[in-house]
């Protein structure tokens, strides 16, 4: 029994893919950057073999998350989406801002009108909805659908999804730990409303963790740590794999940069050192730290890196392994990086490379 955990070296964007030992799929964030640096995986050749995902799920509708979605998923609410090889959901999980978001991009937009469809002409089935902000109820009365929560598939933070809540099968659990309902009240501000989970996976005796955060800001998962241990969810806090939000921004770890350092909140600093497990791993979904000019502002930022490598240690005094998938397998030419989870806990496919390939980005004027 084992599962695998896949990052594609997108830039600064993010696709993780999570295949199960029962065969379930879940796709979390597609961002498929490959038409502006040839360097990036081109995720639709990548990906070209799945025919249908039991979950895909948008952390937020940044471009950066979601670019290249209406090119290569099947969409049931226009015939547009449905020519060519596209991949089918299962099920769309989605927060509430994403689903209110009246200026999206238009990948986002044709995600949005998916979720809206089947909430609207589907009556829920294949969709869930992360926080319940008041702006939901009146969005759902303005199209004359219920608003008593029992009639739609929406998710609270603190809810442990098991397999009574989603089509993944029983060696997976995820706990919600965010969006909070009063984060996503203002659909316009993407990043505090993205969603956040910590993923189990079981094999015999041994669980591994899976923490995912999107662009998530320090201000929130501040609350994550704080609610999560004062309401007796600390394990939920728990990783043994970590991804880093937002491309390694500092804004994951504070309001200040710092000038040599990051300095991280008390809270963050717990959730680094306290949960992250004996030879964890971290990974960043960012472009190489060397393409970081000077005067450059977006990430990564090298504050917040060697924030990370000080704050999260092994009981040897070691830093844990910290993969950046823009420079996984060299900075020209990086390759998927793939964790392989089992009853041995998680490791890297360190012999990974053929599954998933590069095509070269054909030359402007060639």
């Amino acid at each position: 029994m084992g599962q695998t955990i896949t990052f594609f070296p997108e830039g600064n964007a993010e696709c993780v893919f999570l295949e199960l030992d029962n065969g379930k799929r879940m796709l979390m964030d597609y961002a498929n950057m490959h038409s502006n640096d040839s360097r990036y995986t081109d995720l639709t050749e990548s990906l070209k073999d799945i025919d249908t995902l039991d979950v895909v799920m948008f952390t937020h509708s940044h471009d950066d998350h979601v670019k290249g979605a209406a090119d290569f998923f099947y969409f049931d609410h226009a015939i547009k989406y449905q020519t060519g090889k596209r991949a089918k959901i299962k099920e769309l999980w989605i927060s509430a801002a994403f689903l209110l978001d009246v200026n999206p991009c238009e990948d986002a937009r044709v995600i949005r009108q998916e979720a809206r469809y089947r909430l609207k002409e589907c009556r829920g089935e294949g969709v869930k909805i992360f926080a319940a902000p008041g702006s939901l109820a009146s969005w759902l009365e303005k199209h004359e659908l219920s608003t008593d929560e029992n009639d739609h598939p929406i998710i609270h933070a603190g809810t442990l999804l098991d397999s009574s809540w989603h089509n993944l099968g029983d060696e997976i659990s995820i706990f919600v730990h965010a969006p909070f309902s009063e984060d996503a009240e203002d659909a316009d501000n993407r990043n505090d409303p993205s969603i956040v989970i910590q993923i189990a996976l079981d094999n015999a005796d041994q669980t591994t963790n899976i923490f995912i955060t999107g662009d998530t800001p320090h201000g929130v998962l501040d609350k994550i740590v704080e609610r999560s241990e004062s309401s007796g969810n600390a394990d939920y806090l728990k990783w043994d794999l970590y991804d880093i939000p937002h491309h390694c921004s500092y804004t994951g770890l504070s309001d200040e940069k710092g000038e040599d350092i990051t300095e991280p909140s008390e809270d963050i600093k717990r959730l680094l050192q306290e949960y992250g497990q004996e030879n964890a791993f971290l990974v960043v979904s960012c472009r190489a730290f060397s393409d970081v000019g000077d005067g450059d502002t977006q990430p990564p930022h090298a504050q917040a890196k060697k924030a990370y490598r000080k704050y999260c240690k092994n009981a040897d005094g070691s830093s844990k392994t910290m993969l950046i998938t823009s420079e996984y397998g060299g900075k020209t030419n990086p390759k998927p990086l793939r964790f392989k989870i089992d009853h041995t806990g998680i490791r890297e496919d360190t012999g990974f490379n053929a599954a998933f390939i590069h095509t070269p980005a054909p030359r402007a004027g060639g």
